[in-house]
């Protein structure tokens, strides 16, 4: 499928999506098969990956939307503001479409060496207090060789919370509650067939991870509830 005709996809609201395949996505941190929760200390750096195992059939697409909450405990702190206007900055968020090196012998890149075009976004939302974390790749060409026995790197966000710090802070001089509990949940996850550019929904195996918080006491995913999220949404943040 050509290019041009995904990035059409792009903006159709609402796609609809065939039947679910044994294709599965899952969460967790610093590696595709790291740990689900992770405690997060003031000046580290955590890396949420995004993995595919499963996938037999030859694609030219991806999507990953991941929702990001503290649950009971209020709208996410200045610590995870990775979005232009926040506290950390978006010069302190990586967001990848490769596999780093440290992981891509046996975590090979989805995309493989496929050229494509990628929107990569972290946002905040003032009305619920929560950050939205999206990478989507389109790569013309396709990928023909799949193995369903191997995981694949789908998307990493790497956090750095180099002024991130515990307790409450001054914006000026530090990014404060980083101790508070976060979920992060898949919200939207699908891929894009190569033969006939048909839209598909990834099973999600591993659908959240959290940041200290080993309890679960923001009752993930429950603390990122699912809201209707669409390609052309996304593009349409990037004509503001």
């Amino acid at each position: 499928m050509k290019l041009t005709r995904f990035l059409l996809a792009l903006a159709v609201v609402g796609m609809a999506a065939t039947s679910a395949s044994a294709q599965t996505i899952s969460l967790s941190w610093d590696t595709c098969t790291g740990p689900i929760n992770k405690s997060i200390l003031p000046g580290s750096t955590a890396t949420l990956f995004a993995s595919i195992i499963g996938q037999a059939t030859p694609h030219s697409g991806s999507q990953v939307w991941i929702l990001l909450g503290a649950g009971a405990n209020g709208p996410m702190r200045d610590a995870w503001r990775f979005d232009p206007a926040g506290c950390q900055g978006s010069s302190f968020i990586t967001i990848d479409h490769q596999a780093p090196a440290a992981v891509a012998k046996t975590c090979p890149t989805f995309s493989q060496t496929a050229a494509g075009v990628q929107i990569k976004d972290y946002s905040y939302d003032p009305l619920t207090g929560k950050c939205q974390a999206v990478m989507a790749n389109g790569y013309g060409s396709g990928v023909t060789t799949v193995n369903p026995a191997t995981r694949y790197f789908l998307a990493g966000f790497t956090f750095n919370f180099l002024y991130g710090v515990n307790g409450p802070a001054d914006p000026a001089v530090a990014c404060g509650g980083l101790e508070v509990p976060v979920c992060a949940h898949i919200t939207t996850a699908s891929w894009i067939s190569l033969a006939d550019g048909v839209e598909h929904p990834f099973t999600i195996a591993q659908e959240f991870v959290t940041s200290n918080d080993p309890n679960n006491s923001t009752g993930c995913p429950g603390a990122t509830p699912t809201r209707p999220t669409t390609w052309g949404s996304l593009k349409n943040t990037y004509r503001n």
